[in-house]
């Protein structure tokens, strides 16, 4: 399973600004008044199966409580060994792990649920600078195309995230076919200088 993060805002972004040599663009940036809500796209690598969660933050603790959420799924559908593949973002490293693994084992320990205690979680990093090694930002791109491309200016930012969570309930945005496809196009990327081996997507 890969996950990833994006975000909504509640104005589109404006990437570039002309201006003569040595000076600064005339017209002001309007980021600090842009509203935004932060979504996690989970997408399982076999059946291409993929969950969206939305948090008004981003931080570490918003991070853990996804991840347990998401892993939580899977553990109910009769998972017991789950590899999960981040990037390497600051909120993925080694405090993210420990208080995902440490909830789930007080979750067992508060509920009684077996299958939790059972449960094996991995985690796998693709290489720093590497967007192209996770599965999942090719689904937010596609999420993005299919459920936010040319909405009208009115829509809020929980109407948005209403439209990516109607998209994917329409079933998985990938086949199981596409899916494999779309892995063995990304093992056969050329090795990242910074690694020195191939991530295992498996």
């Amino acid at each position: 399973m890969a996950l990833d993060e994006f975000a909504l805002l509640s104005v589109p972004c404006t990437g570039y600004a002309w201006a003569p040599k040595h000076t600064a663009p005339k017209v002001q940036s309007d980021e600090r008044r842009r509203q935004r809500l932060n979504g996690f796209l989970s997408v399982d690598l076999g059946s291409g199966t993929t969950h969206a969660d939305f948090r008004t933050e981003s931080k570490t603790d918003d991070v853990v409580f996804v991840v347990v959420l998401t892993l939580l799924r899977y553990i109910q559908a009769g998972f017991r060994s789950i590899t999960l593949l981040l990037d390497n973002a600051r909120t993925h490293r080694q405090e993210m792990k420990t208080a995902v693994l440490a909830l789930l084992a007080e979750i067992a320990t508060l509920s009684g649920w077996t299958a939790v205690q059972r449960t094996t979680v991995e985690f796998l990093h693709t290489p720093p600078c590497s967007p192209a090694f996770n599965p999942a930002e090719y689904l937010i791109h596609g999420v993005r195309q299919e459920a936010l491309y040319h909405l009208p200016c009115t829509f809020t930012l929980e109407d948005k995230a209403d439209r990516v969570r109607q998209h994917l309930a329409q079933g998985p945005p990938l086949t199981p076919a596409k899916m494999d496809k779309l892995m063995h196009h990304i093992y056969r990327l050329p090795h990242h200088r910074s690694s020195q081996k191939r991530p295992q997507l498996e």
